[in-house]
């Protein structure tokens, strides 16, 4: 499906040029792109209904609508983008309501919308749309759903799943049909529920989802949006309404508790994580593993861990890098020591100590050389090194990205091309995946036309080295559903070129409940026939308190 080289428009269905700041940011978005243009502004003539329901709401359900009034978030925010769609003609239409919420087009209307030759209209007014509206433009009318829709249909948008305790929350973007709650998907992507936040919820849903409109563009102009065509959805999820007041009650006392425990966690519960070593190659993990031999590290105490460890054999020895983080001065660095076959490890020795904190100290191997990119998202720099003496000597040769908060780079060849998969501290440090590619290894380096590849807290961030297995490439991937380095996801990716983006969840990696560390995985990655990993434990450490507090816990183990 392409459309050629005729610039892609699109028609805005809205209350005018004021727009809520996350529909001006999927605007803002779109008008990145190159030949992608608002033709149209699609306006209600009269908006009295609307303000009818919202009054009867108040009087049934007004703790609620106090509640709502008063939360203000930063993606509800109005945004004024007159200087952007202020040329753009306004078309004024009425629409008839039809049974208790369905609203058609007058076909004079839709004639007028039609003669404006649309590709999709984005629905950011009116209510429930059906008819002949829903053709009007050539790939539809798109719509958000902030929810999941096969678990959550109805509204307020991320509200139940803290009310359920339910600790991911779901949003889509899709093409509407004449079936009610049944669209056809065109981007989906799974959130964290901040619990203890209706506000912060919201915002995380509505600004991390308002780029997919771009990305649905991308894939038009790249004749890769064949989905846009496929059956509806046929969800059988209970239908959910504004809260009662009895449920409101409820809804604070569970937000207030998620607070109070997050609190508590911060001042009494931390993160101890510890490297392991498994006599068996990486493979083995897309087995289901009831009990693994691992021979751990020694903790170093004192307020340290060690974590994110990637490895090398050289003459014979098996050499382990890995990320040593100290709480007192919250900063980390790049460690070594030996993976010996028996007996406790050797000493530790500093492999690379750079200004800024430094993790994730991802090996490769490229004609002869081993080669290291260390995460340092505080430099907004992804470097690559070289080892000059394997593991303690390194020279910077190339850096390969600027600009962006580059968390748990990863490397690796894949069909005559290097590729850099990376999430970003700043767009959704667990939920959105980015990839590059590069003819060679010190570039140039181009962002994959769809980046974000991919939206899921359960599956995106990079959480160790890829491998081949019988012909298919996997990926590991934290699951920071429930909390940071919760779990592993191995996902075995399907297509992987500059345009295109596949993977599906092929393996699950459960923290191991039976070991010294039953709180948490996040890395897992091979040498030789031996994989590395790292888990955690849950410890009371003083030095811990103002890093839990204040400070961002994205790099490495911590």
């Amino acid at each position: 499906m392409t459309t050629s080289d005729r610039p892609i428009r699109f028609g805005i269905m809205c209350n005018g040029p004021v727009l809520s700041a996350w529909m001006a940011k999927c605007v803002e978005e779109l008008l990145r792109l190159p030949d992608v243009t608002p033709a149209v502004l699609i306006v209600p003539e009269d908006q009295a209904a609307g303000v009818q329901r919202l009054r009867k709401l108040r009087r049934d359900r007004f703790l609620f609508q106090i509640y709502q009034e008063l939360l203000r978030p930063s993606a509800m925010r109005p945004v004024d983008m007159t200087t952007q769609l202020g040329k753009v003609p306004t078309l004024r239409c009425r629409v008839k309501t039809k049974g208790k919420f369905s609203e058609y087009f007058e076909d004079s209307d839709i004639r007028r919308i039609r003669e404006n030759d649309l590709d999709f209209i984005l629905r950011f007014a009116f209510g429930i749309v059906r008819g002949e509206i829903l053709r009007a433009a050539r790939y539809g009318l798109w719509s958000f759903h902030h929810d999941d829709e096969m678990k959550y249909r109805g509204m307020p948008p991320g509200f139940w799943e803290i009310y359920l305790g339910d600790r991911v929350n779901g949003a889509i973007l899709q093409r509407l049909t004449d079936r009610l709650d049944g669209g056809i998907v065109l981007r989906k992507g799974y959130f964290p529920t901040i619990l203890q936040s209706w506000r912060r919820n919201l915002d995380q849903l509505h600004f991390g989802s308002a780029g997919w409109p771009a990305s649905v563009c991308k894939d038009i102009r790249e004749g890769h949006a064949g989905y846009i065509d496929q059956p509806p959805t046929k969800s059988t999820a209970p239908v959910f309404t504004a809260p009662t007041n009895l449920q409101m009650i409820r809804f604070w006392g569970k937000e207030s508790r998620h607070a109070i425990r997050r609190g508590s966690r911060a001042l009494l519960r931390h993160e101890e994580w510890c490297i392991g070593v498994v006599d068996r190659p990486i493979a083995s993990f897309l087995q289901p593993q009831p009990h693994l031999p691992v021979r751990w590290l020694q903790t170093p105490g004192d307020g340290r861990f060690i974590a994110d460890p990637f490895g090398a054999e050289v003459d014979g020895t098996a050499h382990i890098v890995y990320e040593d983080f100290l709480y007192r001065t919250t900063k980390g660095v790049i460690a070594t020591v030996e993976a010996s076959a028996a007996g406790p490890p050797a000493k530790p020795k500093v492999a690379l100590d750079l200004p800024v904190h430094a993790s994730y100290p991802y090996l490769f191997a490229n004609n002869g050389d081993i080669l290291c990119v260390p995460e340092t998202h505080h430099a907004r720099e992804v470097n690559l090194y070289r080892a000059v003496e394997f593991p303690t000597e390194w020279d910077k040769i190339a850096t390969i990205l600027k600009g962006p908060a580059a968390l748990d780079n990863t490397i690796f060849r894949h069909e005559g091309r290097w590729w850099l998969m990376n999430t970003d501290l700043d767009a959704g440090q667990y939920v959105n995946l980015y990839v590059y590619h590069a003819r060679d290894l010190e570039g140039p380096w181009e962002p994959h036309a769809l980046n974000p590849v991919k939206s899921d807290v359960r599956s995106s961030r990079p959480g160790g080295t890829p491998f081949v297995h019988d012909g298919d490439l996997y990926r590991p991937a934290q699951d920071c559903t429930r909390t940071y380095g919760g779990g592993i996801t191995v996902n075995r990716i399907l297509r992987l070129t500059p345009t295109e983006f596949a993977e599906e969840p092929a393996a699950v990696i459960q923290p191991l409940a039976d070991s010294p560390f039953p709180d948490g995985i996040h890395t897992i990655s091979a040498v030789g026939d031996m994989t590395l990993i790292d888990a955690k434990r849950h410890r009371f450490i003083p030095s811990a308190i103002p890093y839990n507090l204040g400070y961002d816990r994205s790099g490495g183990g911590s």
